[in-house]
């Protein structure tokens, strides 16, 4: 069975639940930048072959998803984050403009509708609350799941992918919404920097598989069942003791992009400004916008600014020049080289997390 991710880290998900029985390629190449990325025609030939497709959703892939539709007309086109919670964009911020920009975001938001989609999703949340001690309940509501599986964050999010038009969904997502607003630009898509969320991905994953598979549907159910317990332990184990070693103080963040929202909701950090306003690496800071970020840095005391390896560090360059701020890399929209450093995904949120906890305590 051909496979298709459109980036790496949801291909080494989906690779993970797939095992030996699916043959599984990213369809962007590893540091390519999902904002900016063109396929070239061997990469629609490719789609237009595979017997299945993971897109991330929310509106990640941006200009990709036209070309993906065209591509693969006669192919399941899968969004592996229908059932994630989505965040909207600032939703990390603590100021009266966050949180009045994320209630509008939230109105546009579908009713949760009847049907394949709210039934297979509310089972994942009640899967995600017994993961982590909760007791399931037949007459348990979606939402209320929801609500659980939110781990109380206190980020309220706008629903699950699939009730949301995030300003250009696709399939069942935009068949949800079709008479509602659209998210403009509301959902934040980077949904990975949560390992719940990739839990929630990965049942998607093995539910797809045995669906278009179910010869190897015991396969998929045991393969993720095993990566699920991996992302808990990873969670928990891991993460959270590590972000628990640096003083509350210092969990703030600058970024290049509004790309750390997950997970600065998700243990307890502030992104206080990016150097590129929004969510995606095409917009430009106007000379205003640059200045009050050099300003910020300096009033914080932002000892560090967050770039990823997908996006040119050029304006963080010069903010860092201004301000004395250095310039820490992480990984944020591709996994490294395979035996790099963040080679997997558990692996990318090691050694991010690591990197971020390092270069924030360096100077406390």
């Amino acid at each position: 069975m051909q496979v298709i991710a459109t980036h790496t880290i949801l291909a080494d998900v989906v690779a993970n639940v797939a095992g030996d029985f699916a043959d599984v390629v990213a369809l962007m190449p590893i540091n390519a930048d999902p904002h900016t990325f063109v396929p070239a025609p061997s990469d629609v030939a490719r789609l237009a072959d595979a017997n299945l497709v993971f897109v991330n959703g929310a509106f990640f892939e941006e200009g990709l998803l036209e070309v993906i539709e065209n591509a693969a007309v006669e192919v399941n086109i899968v969004e592996a984050s229908q059932c994630v919670p989505i965040l909207p964009f600032g939703a990390h911020d603590h100021d009266l403009e966050a949180e009045h920009a994320a209630a509008d975001a939230a109105e546009t938001a579908a009713p949760l509708p009847e049907g394949e989609f709210a039934e297979r999703c509310a089972g994942y949340y009640e899967a995600m609350t017994i993961l982590h001690g909760g007791e399931a309940h037949a007459d348990h509501e979606g939402d209320e799941a929801e609500q659980d599986a939110q781990h109380g964050h206190g980020v309220e999010p706008l629903g699950p992918l699939y009730v949301l038009d995030c300003a250009g969904g696709h399939g069942h997502e935009a068949e949800a919404a079709a008479d509602h607003d659209h998210v403009e630009g509301g959902c934040d898509p980077h949904v990975w920097w949560e390992p719940h969320n990739v839990i929630f991905w990965t049942m998607t994953i093995r539910d797809s598989l045995s669906e278009l598979d179910p010869v190897n549907a015991a396969a998929y159910a045991a393969n993720a069942a095993a990566y699920i317990d991996a992302l808990d332990a990873l969670a928990h184990d891991e993460i959270r003791p590590l972000i628990e070693s640096l003083p509350a103080e210092r969990r703030i963040l600058v970024t290049d992009h509004d790309s750390l929202g997950y997970f600065a909701s998700a243990y307890g950090f502030e992104v206080v400004g990016v150097v590129i306003p929004g969510g995606s690496t095409l917009a430009e800071p106007s000379p205003a916008e640059t200045a009050a970020l050099i300003d910020l840095i300096r009033q914080e005391g932002v000892s560090a600014i967050i770039v990823g390896t997908t996006v040119s560090s050029v304006m963080a360059d010069q903010v860092s020049a201004e301000t004395g701020a250095q310039i820490v890399r992480i990984y944020t929209d591709s996994l490294s080289e395979t035996g790099g450093p963040a080679g997997t995904y558990l692996d990318f949120m090691r050694y991010n997390a690591d990197v971020i906890v390092g270069a924030l305590g360096a100077s406390s």
